[in-house]
């Protein structure tokens, strides 16, 4: 391609290396001075003795149906890995005598998939005790593990063995299971071509059931016009329905669009979120704690409230919330194993430090948890 300059040199490869760590560091700065710090000095307003951030919250702002939010946008929260997570997160405290509560799904859209696509491998990580990152670092990277067999225990032990190939093996997994390929792991990650082809047929081999799932729902949505996900939600695909999938004559944007739907049929069990916070909500309104248990944002397959201090409410919140999020009566859900559920973090004294709650603790044992 025009413009291009291949790297020659160990010295024009540590200077592009450079460069690239700049470039992404000034993006995650950028995103922090746009996202917060103009919305701390302007938007805040004074309540209970702190200063609030008051965003909106849209039940129409995402194709796959997961709220979104906007002025200011509450779900831009650094992620706990960033550099700058733990800086923003000690911004927000509770009022005295209350404190921030969170309840996040356990791996929700890894067991959503196992669930509606019936995958073998991707539910015998419930089923059978796979780590789920150590069985795609086998696929992938077996040859550079030879003592690994295929047995639950010899692959678990890859965590502790082999710890820097189950690390490497989440990005690629990331992508294709979002609808990448052989190139978005070389474009994306910068692996060597050989090496990216390799892992993309390793991919597609171990979750070649769930694969095959997702290309019959595509093929039906070519034929009907959209995709059903979650709650009957449908999603349009009218591109698909004007084309031949798969071949080479296939328009990138009807590509694009299948990538879309694809992505889609897991996310919009995001849902589940939404569902489960209007019925937690039911609960606590029908309840003594009506006045002091209160929704704060939604992030994804999140939720988080601003709560008295209590450890009578925090135990009644945390039995009830947590059954609420383990609600799986959905038919495509249905599993004598593989279960729905979440956990509730406290977050004191502020958002960057979270303990973690077990679930139908008692009033002495949260008590212990947070001393």
């Amino acid at each position: 391609m025009s413009g291009q300059k291949k790297i020659k040199t160990k010295e024009e490869a540590i200077k592009v290396a450079r460069i690239l760590k700049y470039l992404i560091e000034i993006n995650e700065v950028s995103k922090l001075l746009t996202a917060f710090i103009p919305a701390f000095m302007f938007k805040t307003i004074l309540k209970m003795g702190k200063w609030f951030l008051h965003g909106n919250f849209h039940m129409g702002g995402t194709r796959s149906g997961r709220l979104s939010s906007s002025k200011v946008n509450l779900q831009q929260l650094p992620s706990t890995g960033s550099k700058y997570a733990k800086a923003i997160k000690s911004c927000f405290k509770a009022p005295d005598g209350w404190v921030i509560v969170g309840a996040d799904f356990s791996s929700l859209e890894d067991r959503i998939s196992a669930l509606t696509t019936k995958d073998p491998n991707k539910l015998k990580v419930y089923t059978d005790g796979y780590d789920g990152h150590c069985m795609r670092a086998f696929a992938y990277f077996s040859k550079q593990m030879p003592d690994i067999v295929d047995t639950v225990s010899s692959i678990n032990s890859i965590e502790t063995k082999y710890e820097a190939l189950r690390q490497r093996s989440k990005g690629p997994t990331f992508a294709l299971t979002y609808q990448g390929t052989s190139h978005t792991l070389i474009n994306t990650l910068g692996i060597p071509k050989a090496e990216a082809l390799e892992i993309e047929k390793n991919y597609h081999e171990l979750y070649k059931v769930s694969d095959k799932w997702v290309q019959e729902k595509l093929v039906q949505a070519s034929k009907d016009g959209y995709v059903t996900g979650a709650f009957g939600l449908r999603l349009r695909t009218p591109l698909l329905a004007k084309t031949i999938l798969n071949t080479r004559h296939t328009p990138f944007e009807a590509q694009a669009e299948g990538r879309t739907a694809g992505n889609a049929l897991g996310q919009s069990y995001g849902l589940l979120n939404n569902r489960a916070a209007n019925e937690f909500m039911d609960k606590v309104h029908a309840s003594v704690y009506r006045y002091t248990i209160l929704p704060i944002a939604h992030i994804h397959d999140a939720q988080y409230y601003m709560v008295k201090a209590e450890p009578k409410l925090i135990c009644w919140l945390n039995t009830n919330l947590v059954d609420s999020m383990s609600w799986q009566d959905l038919p495509e859900l249905e599993h004598d194993c593989v279960k729905l559920g979440a956990s509730l973090e406290i977050y004191y004294p502020d958002m960057s430090n979270k303990i973690t709650i077990s679930n139908d603790s008692t009033e002495a044992e949260i008590i212990q948890a947070v001393l």
